[in-house]
């Protein structure tokens, strides 16, 4: 049944150039409705453009990004639309130093969706509740840890409940030690059937949670397939180069 249902994300064909530097070079792919797919490769190979042109903050030079069958990219097509429905959490986590954890997470709630401050606050504490952060609501940024900050994004970008959520290197601005309190609540999230497009060089994250794995490089897809097939036994020389290098 679930083979014929639209996926949730599909992207066709999709090139993007910056000058003379074609950074993808006509990608396919597709996520079902509560997958999880983790895109790895080298750095360079695009992997951040793609995920940038799937809720456009980038636009695409051609080819089609769908959500549930409706075409984002279209000219008509609100782009602050797509973004509350493709949640994205960055490497640096972009919090406002002035406000509160509880406050950061209300800001979309209030300025995007236009709640009132009651129904946000509601919204905000549940969510700060949900990535393990529920006693840290009064808090600024510089008071919590990095793994903190990267949880109140996650929770900022869950409040607008989008469709899709995006994870761009989520824990490489991390120290080790607040690495898998992110990936927890990641975790957590995939369990609960978020659908998540995962930008990581987390290989164990990958192999315990990804449905689906995908290897970029130098702007193309070389390879799929279900992580533990993947690492186990790759198709390509550059996908065993690169295993080489991350598990080496």
């Amino acid at each position: 049944m679930i083979d014929r249902e639209k996926p949730m994300v599909e992207v066709r064909k999709v090139r993007k150039s910056f000058g003379d530097l074609e950074v993808l070079r006509g990608i396919d792919m597709q996520v079902k409705k509560g997958e999880v797919l983790v895109i790895v490769g080298p750095s360079g190979s695009g992997k951040s453009t793609l995920l940038r042109c799937i809720n456009l903050l980038i636009q695409p030079d051609s080819g089609d990004i769908f959500l549930e069958g409706v075409k984002v990219n279209d000219p008509d097509i609100r782009p602050e639309w797509v973004r509350q429905q493709i949640g994205m959490v960055f490497q640096s986590f972009n919090l406002f130093t002035h406000l509160t954890a509880l406050k950061n997470v209300m800001l979309g709630l209030t300025k995007v969706k236009r709640l009132d401050g009651l129904e946000a606050e509601k919204i905000a504490r549940y969510e700060l509740e949900r990535v393990g952060l529920a006693d840290k609501a009064d808090a600024y940024p510089a008071q919590l840890s990095g793994g903190q900050q990267q949880r109140v994004a996650i929770a900022r970008a869950l409040a607008l409940n989008p469709k899709v959520m995006l994870f761009d290197e989520p824990t490489s601005a991390l120290d080790p030690e607040f690495i898998h309190e992110v990936l927890d609540v990641m975790t957590k999230l995939a369990n609960e059937g978020m659908t998540m497009v995962v930008v990581s060089h987390e290989m164990g994250f990958a192999k315990s949670v990804a449905d689906e794995l995908i290897f970029m490089d130098n702007g193309v897809i070389v390879e799929v397939g279900v992580p533990e097939e993947v690492f186990a036994s790759p198709k390509t020389d550059r996908m065993r180069a690169f295993i080489g290098k991350i598990l080496g």
